[in-house]
Order: C-alpha cells, then sequence, then structure tokens
C-alpha cells in the first residue's frame, strides 16, 4: 500500500526535492499547505492532491480525510524555521509521524517539549540531513584513520542571490542565520564522524559569511561557510591533506535516498539522534553575537 504525505510549507524553496522524494518512493500527497498560493509545481507531481492556504481547514480537511478513509503516515515540513516546532505538533497530534527539513528548530530549548509530544503520541520525529548518508561519513571516518591528520580544512560554499537578503531566511530570528539554515548540515556531519567538540573559535561573522575554527579530541577543523561566489559555483569540500571529499555531489538529489532511509525507520534520522548540533550551533551564535 502507497504510504500517505502531507506537506506543510509547498511553495518554498526546498519543497520541489520532497514533492520528487515523495514520488520515487511511490508515496501520494494527499495534500498540502502554505500561506502562498504559487504552487503550481504540485501538478507536475500530484495533480489530484488537495491544497489549503488557511491552516486551520487544512487541519479539518485531515480529521474529515481520516475518518473516511484512515490515517496518514507522514506530515513534512518545509515552512520557515522559526514555526517548525508549531508544525510538528500539527502532524504529531493527528497521528502521523513527521520529516521536518532541517533545522528542526532554531531553539534548543524546544526540543523538550518536543520529544515529549512525540513520547505521547507514539510517533517519530524524523529531520532531513543529507550527509547523515553512510556512504559519507563512513568515507571521512576512513581518511582520518588512515592519514591521522591533526588539522583539516572545509569550504561549504552554496551560492544564493540578492533575494536571499530580502527573504526570511536572512532573517536571524526567523531562520538562525547562516550557522542554523546553512550550516547545520556540515555541523551535525562534523559531530557524527567526529563526537563532541571540545571548543570552537569565531573568525569572522557576517550575514553572508562564517569563518571559523572547531577542536575536536584529536583534530582541529578550518571552516568557511558561505553564500558568495563570483562564478555562482557551488562548492562543498573538505580537504584532509592531499585528499578531498566533495561531498556536493548529488548532494541535491540525496532526499529520494533520505526518504528511502526514513521510511525504513532508519534511526539516524530521528530528530532525537541528531539534536546535538542544535545545541553547538546555538553556542556559535551566542558567541558570534547573533543572539543574546
Amino acid at each position: 500500500m502507497k504510504k500517505k504525505f502531507l506537506i506543510i510549507g509547498v511553495a518554498g524553496f526546498v519543497a520541489k526535492r520532497h514533492l520528487q522524494a515523495i514520488k520515487e518512493n511511490s508515496g501520494v500527497l494527499v495534500a498540502s499547505h502554505d500561506i502562498n498560493d504559487s504552487v503550481g509545481i504540485i501538478d507536475s507531481y500530484f495533480p489530484e492532491s488537495k491544497f489549503f492556504t488557511d491552516i486551520s481547514r487544512f487541519e479539518r480537511f485531515i480529521e474529515i480525510f481520516k475518518k473516511k478513509n484512515g490515517s496518514i503516515d507522514y506530515l513534512v515540513i518545509c515552512s520557515p524555521n522559526y514555526i517548525h516546532d508549531f508544525h510538528i505538533k500539527i502532524g504529531l497530534r493527528h497521528g502521523m509521524d513527521v520529516i521536518c527539513e532541517k533545522p528542526l528548530v532554531i531553539n534548543p530549548d524546544l526540543l523538550a517539549g518536543l520529544f515529549e509530544y512525540e513520547k505521547k503520541f507514539k510517533k517519530n520525529i524524523y529531520c532531513l540531513l543529507q550527509l547523515r548518508l553512510k556512504k559519507n561519513i563512513e568515507k571521512m571516518k576512513r581518511i582520518l584513520k588512515t592519514t591521522k591528520l591533526k588539522e583539516i580544512f572545509i569550504n561549504y560554499i552554496t551560492p544564493r542571490g540578492n533575494w536571499y537578503d530580502y527573504s526570511w531566511k536572512s532573517d536571524e530570528i526567523k531562520s538562525g542565520g547562516i550557522l542554523v539554515n546553512i550550516g547545520i548540515h556540515l555541523f551535525d556531519f562534523l559531530i557524527e564522524v567526529l563526537g563532541d567538540f571540545k571548543d570552537f573559535k569565531i573568525i569572522k561573522y557576517e550575514k553572508r559569511e562564517v569563518q571559523g575554527l572547531i577542536f575536536f579530541d584529536k583534530l582541529k577543523v578550518n571552516f568557511n561557510l558561505s553564500l558568495n561566489s563570483r562564478k555562482f559555483v557551488t562548492v562543498r569540500e573538505i580537504i584532509l591533506g592531499s585528499e578531498i571529499i566533495n561531498i556536493d555531489q548529488n548532494f541535491s538529489n540525496n532526499h529520494d535516498e533520505c526518504y528511502k532511509q526514513i521510511l525504513n525507520n532508519n534511526k539516524d534520522f530521528l530528530g532525537r539522534n541528531c539534536s546535538k548540533s542544535i545545541f553547538f550551533v546555538n553556542e556559535m551564535r551566542k558567541k558570534s553575537g547573533s543572539i543574546k
């Protein structure tokens, strides 16, 4: 039987990847919600699905659908970061597992409440983090084990045009800023590979670029996180001595594989298992002065 999905934030930047992943994994989109109505992209994937701009009508539809057709399996969250927790709770309350775009939340103080909800309604919260796929993690661990390096360098450049500066993504309150909105993938990956950090230093902090150092047990990581690129070229590379891991390969298409793992209940993607990076980034934001 095909898995049934809902999406909140279907007009957003990343929603297309989720629509594609649902289709590739033989799912069906029952309905979606967004306050914006520029959602013609739905027709390319699930033209029969319902759409709502009003959240109360969306929730009413869920209740009616469940009475007539049974349960809905997953609610997918693609809304702005600062309202993820509100939307996650909607999914859990209506008896669905939740797949949430990164980050799960901006403020780590909200995590305990979410996990209490998860337990109360006996459903799971999953977080979409493409770099958690095993092939990336295992390759880096293997190189570090054989080379015994003391220091590595990371260039993580994801160009964004002028529009970014006028969207919610550039608003520290709504997105968490560049460290959260862009960097959470990288920092989650590093913690998964290297364990808990010992210390860190922010060398440069701007809305579109951050440079710093992270100190792990036996390794110093130099990172450059940026939205700027003269030639508008994406670069996601980890330089380990003479070797380079290009983690940009198929990054945008990894949603399909992440969905496959989540639908098979891969616990690596559970929110409770990838929350350390949220606490870490919160500390970095405090030190940078972007939050008090």
